[in-house]
This record gives structure tokens, sequence and C-alpha cells, in this order.
């Protein structure tokens, strides 16, 4: 895949003074934002070996990722490549996908063939897999797992066995051994004395969705419907926004209203929304979440069309993440006829100011890097926000390519 990019100089888009960026702008944007990821891809060599020396030996694959920011900004292109048609987009996903399932296949059998011993952990360690071949955690495969069987679904993959070994071992992790409290709401324990993370929402339900369509089995949908209902129960406010974490032993929420932590919660909202049927005895709960929380965020978005690091604090810096993620759920809320068809200028409003943060190269600036809970303002207002972090790209790419959907209409 070396030399898939296109890496054209373009200007940055200019400021066009209205609540809707033209189709072309838009297109021009993602394109870039997608293209900028596609870097050289090369496959190991992945003949069987019985030693850990020997495997170090081995020719290791290049250019992979395995993390839940990259798995965002799979599924991100793989929306465009919905939309814009740009099979080269496409193909670097499909293919970075048959790589890093061959190579935990591989793996997956030299720890069969070893065990799980110190050389082989030391081994492992420093691979760009290691989260999935020591899964523990929903951040370690739910993001990852969602874009993977998206290309079952959507993309025409019919998938090899290691690629269906990978989606299974996700969803076994995630309904049955990721804890859970006793109402079935999935947390983590041994984080700030026991706390529920919104963040959570993103990493369990849009693979747990997928999984209900690929399966057909509709435990699965069920579960992701009642994450939504039980987490919003804890953390969404009177006033639909919501607190980034829960403090579980203390039934207390955690005291701030994180910008991309609420765009957790409203895309994985519609997520699970794009696939319940529409007599699932949930939907009108979800519809109703939905709904109080896109009608909280629309008063804090300030005039240029942005959100905030903090949505309720004004002073505070825009954040490209967030802004992204409200963007494309409101515009496909709109798209899916759950909310008034006027919310779509919001989000069109906000992809305007969106454009102005991404760089002729397709860098998506201002974006906050990963955070963990805060109990102070002052944890979120030092966090960095490096030039091209992660947590942008996939956002601002499923935000285009939904309003590219609504214009399509």
């Amino acid at each position: 895949m070396a030399g898939c990019a296109s890496r054209e100089s373009r200007e940055t888009l200019p400021s066009t003074g209205t609540s809707a960026e033209p189709d072309a702008a838009i297109r021009d944007v993602i394109t870039r934002v997608a293209h900028h990821q596609i870097r050289a891809l090369a496959d190991g060599d992945y003949a069987p070996v019985d030693t850990v020396a020997a495997a170090q030996a081995k020719k290791q694959p290049e250019g992979i990722a395995w993390d839940y920011p990259w798995g965002v900004t799979l599924y991100g292109m793989l929306h465009v490549s919905d939309t814009t048609k740009d099979k080269t987009v496409e193909r670097y996903v499909l293919e970075h996908n048959q790589i890093v399932t061959r190579y935990c296949a591989w793996l997956a059998d030299l720890r069969v063939k070893v065990g799980a011993t110190p050389e082989l952990s030391s081994f492992v360690q420093p691979l760009p897999v290691r989260r999935l071949m020591a899964l523990g955690s929903l951040d370690d495969c739910g993001a990852m797992g969602a874009q993977l069987v998206e290309t079952f679904l959507n993309h025409g993959v019919r998938p090899a066995p290691e690629q269906k070994a990978v989606a299974e071992m996700i969803a076994d992790y995630i309904a049955n051994k990721q804890a859970r409290l006793p109402d079935g709401t999935l947390w983590r324990p041994g984080a700030m004395g026991g706390t529920v993370w919104i963040d959570d929402l993103y990493m369990s339900c849009p693979f747990l969705v997928r999984w209900y369509k690929y399966t057909g089995d509709r435990k699965y949908l069920d579960d992701a419907a009642r994450q939504i209902i039980n987490v919003a129960r804890r953390l969404q406010d009177a006033d639909g926004v919501w607190w980034h974490g829960y403090y579980e032993k203390d039934l207390e929420h955690a005291p701030i209203k994180w910008g991309r932590g609420n765009g957790w919660a409203m895309v994985a909202t519609v997520e699970v929304l794009s696939a319940m049927p529409e007599d699932h005895p949930d939907r009108a709960a979800l519809i109703a979440i939905l709904r109080r929380q896109v009608e909280g965020v629309k008063p804090l978005q300030a005039p240029d069309g942005m959100w905030r690091q903090v949505l309720d604090h004004p002073e505070l810096w825009e954040e490209t993440s967030c802004t992204a993620m409200f963007s494309y759920a409101i515009a496909r809320a709109v798209n899916r006829g759950w909310i008034d068809p006027s919310n779509l200028t919001v989000a069109r409003t906000a992809f305007a100011a969106l454009a102005q943060h991404i760089t002729p190269e397709g860098v998506v600036k201002d974006t906050c890097e990963g955070t963990g809970i805060g109990k102070d303002l002052e944890a979120y207002i030092e966090r960095a926000r490096p030039d091209d972090d992660m947590h942008g790209r996939g956002p601002v790419m499923l935000a285009g390519a939904e309003l590219l959907l609504a214009k399509q209409k």
C-alpha cells in the first residue's frame, strides 16, 4: 500500500461565514484526513515456529496498529469510502485488518506451543498488537473490533478464520469477561476505587450492535441498549449533558462535563439506534436520551460552531474531537429521522468550524490527548492538545461523511 496516499498540498478551507459547507469542501476535508492515515503496509513471515527465538528471527509486519483511537480512525475511513467511493481508502483498511489478524493468529499459535512464559511476554510487549494479545480492558478491543466487523457487514469481507477468531475473542471478552455491576453495567472496578466511564459506551456498544447484526443474536443488541440506559441514569444531568464518570461506591458522579466524553456517549447512542429495529422495547428510551443530550449541548456551542474542552466552561479552548463527534451524531440523528431536521444546521456549522483546524496535509489540530476522569477543572485545563492526536481523526471523517449523506438525500 506504499504510495497510496495523495499528498497534494492544498489550502486550508477558508471560512464561509455560513452554516453549510459545500459538498466539495466537505469531501476535500475528509479525503485529506483519510489519505493522511495511509501508511506503508508490509506483511510478516508467518511460517510456523516452535520457539520464541525462532519467532524473533522472522520478519514482522510493518505499518499496523491496534488501539482504540486507531479503531475509530479506521471506522472513519470506512465511512469516507462509503460516501466518496474512494476505494483506495477502503483497500487500506481491509489490508490492514488482514495483516493484523494473520499476525495475531501466528502469535496465538506460538503461545499454544511455548506457553505463557516470561520469554514470550517479553517478545510480545513491544509489538503493535500487544493489547489484543493480552486482552484486559474494553479499550483493548471494542473500537478496533467494531470496525473489523463493519467490514464483514458492509464492505464485502468474507472473514477468514483468523479474522473471525479475533472478532469472536472480542465478543467473548465484552460479553463474558469484562467486569460488570449487578445491573449488568460495564465498569472498571480497579480504577479510582471503582468507576463507570462514559468512554466505555463507545468501547463496547458499537461492537456489540455489529456482532448482533453479524450473528443474529439479539442479546448483544439488548446488552448495548441497556449500557446506554444504565450509564445515562448515572451520568446524564437534568440539562441533558453528561458527567465524565461515576464513582460507584460513593454513588456520585465526577464533577466535570468533559467534551469528548459527551461525544463518546452521543456517538454510541446513535450507533446503537442505527442497528435497532423500530419495535425494540428500549428504542423510545434511547431516542429520549439522545434528544435530551442534543438539546443540552446546542446552547453550549460556541458562536463559530465549535464546542469546548469542558462543555459548560466557555472560557476554555475549543476542542476538535468532541465537535466532530457531535456533528456526526447530530447529522446521523437527522438523517435517520430521530430529531428535527433543523438540527442539521448545528452539525454543518460545527463542521465548517472544524475545517479551520485541519491543515492542507490532513493534520487535525486542537484535539485533547487521552484523558482519565478528573476530580477538578484543572485536570482538564492541563491536558495537552498535540497536533494530529489520534482521537480527532476518526470523528472528523465520520462527521464529514455523514453530512455528505445528508446532502445525497
